[in-house]
């Protein structure tokens, strides 16, 4: 007998078909979780021919037996654990759930998105959020990349001899053909020593008024500086051996003349030149381009995934102006309380046990290019990101944490975090516009 003949393959294979069940790989056991999902809702119905437009209400054509995209490959223990506790789910592609109002008119949707945007739909957006409407930021000037500061600073920070071991340079953590980021769910540095974060995208960095995860910085000097001494990072012993090693090389004191009238090298200088580099990185978007009155680039899936950001799926409340951030710091219930992955985030820098488990919202700007998503870079792709918005984030802490001083806290997420209900087709429109911004 072949093995997906044998009962128990068959059984779960059949549960599959009808319930729509997620299976989730932990190495070296087989985790099978259950999850109905929207079980009590009827099937869509669907149309046949052309809708009559209707504002953006309008029922278009649907088919009802699209298919889920092929699963994820099983990623590493850490992010099977916090798959297996999110438990983010997609929605049935035998049975998709009906909503009050189908795909919109698509075309009266692109005549409302190429106004200028004090034109566009209302957003939905919480009466406690100061909400700033999207737009194109204040991008980098050609002298601006090429001023001898910043070009100093592209020169040191490539360089491993910022490093104790030579090993390790900025550009290790955040490369330019990696989205800024080094494409990894949590770095790697020193020793081979796997840091607890995500390397956070640099493109925005300029724009941000704290910086790293925990917002621990408040300048892009402050920051700089950072790595240098983290033992899981550069791990140098102290800044003077640094700046000892820098001044010793060939070509830094004359470039330190040129630029600032004397060969002398210090930790300002270099901090510096590193932070004007870093003010060099954005780039501009298709958004950016759409904005600017290229109405076409934009695909009208992308329209609509724009519109359903700004209204039915609520990220603009976090996710606002031209650099996609509020930048604040919100629970999305991803700490992992008293777990493997615990980190209480911005808790580690005020002690205030209110901001347990929060994180700084980061922009998402050229999103496509940053993965993976996260503090902890659980997150491989966009269409896992939209699946966790959707079940209104994930889970901080346990009940056997109850009796915990900072389990309340653990366990309290964003109010911006509701739980939605979103299609498989608007999911996929989300992800569309995520793609072009």
């Amino acid at each position: 007998m072949d093995w997906h003949q044998r009962p128990v393959v068959k059984q779960i294979r059949d549960a599959v078909e009808k319930r729509h069940i997620e299976i989730i790989l932990v190495a070296p056991f087989v985790m099978l979780t259950a999850v109905t999902i929207l079980a009590d809702l009827p099937p869509q119905p669907t149309t046949e021919g052309h809708p009559a437009p209707v504002s953006l209400v309008a029922k278009a054509p649907a088919s009802e037996t699209e298919q889920l995209p092929p699963p994820q490959p099983a990623p590493a223990p850490a992010g099977a654990e916090a798959r297996s506790e999110i438990k983010a789910s997609e929605p049935s592609a035998t049975a998709a759930p009906a909503t009050p109002s189908g795909p919109p008119d698509l075309v009266a949707l692109r005549a409302l998105y190429t106004q200028d945007p004090a034109f566009w739909p209302p957003a939905t957006i919480d009466p406690e959020v100061d909400y700033v409407e999207l737009g194109v930021p204040k991008l980098p000037r050609r002298q601006d990349v090429s001023d001898p500061l910043a070009q100093l600073g592209k020169t040191l920070f490539e360089d491993p001899l910022l490093s104790k071991s030579g090993h390790f340079s900025c550009q290790s953590c955040h490369h330019r053909q990696l989205g800024w980021g080094d494409g990894l769910p949590r770095s790697f540095g020193h020793g081979r020593q796997e840091g607890r974060r995500n390397a956070p995208s640099l493109f925005t960095a300029a724009a941000q008024d704290s910086l790293f995860w925990d917002g621990r910085a408040t300048t892009l000097e402050e920051q700089a500086l950072g790595p240098l001494l983290a033992p899981d990072e550069m791990a140098n012993d102290d800044l003077e051996s640094v700046v000892a090693r820098v001044a010793a090389s060939a070509n830094y004191p004359s470039q330190m003349k040129e630029i600032f009238g004397s060969p002398e090298v210090n930790i300002s200088r270099i901090a510096s030149a590193i932070a004007a580099f870093q003010r060099t990185l954005d780039r501009p978007t298709r958004f950016d381009r759409f904005l600017r009155g290229a109405k076409d680039i934009l695909s009208d899936e992308a329209i609509w995934g724009l519109h359903l950001f700004r209204t039915k799926a609520r990220c603009a409340n976090c996710h606002m102006g031209p650099n996609l951030t509020d930048g604040k710091f919100h629970n999305l219930g991803l700490s992992y309380y008293n777990r493997k992955l615990e980190d209480l985030g911005r808790y580690s820098v005020t002690g205030d046990p209110a901001d347990v488990g929060k994180f700084k919202t980061p922009s998402l700007r050229h999103l496509a290019r940053t993965g993976p998503y996260m503090h902890n870079g659980v997150f491989p792709s966009l269409r896992g990101l939209v699946n966790l918005y959707a079940i209104g984030g994930g889970r901080s802490a346990r009940e056997l944490d109850k009796d915990d001083p900072l389990f309340p806290h653990a366990s309290t997420k964003s109010p911006q975090l509701k739980r939605l209900s979103l299609t498989n087709a608007e999911r996929e429109a989300i992800v569309a516009f995520l793609k072009e911004i």
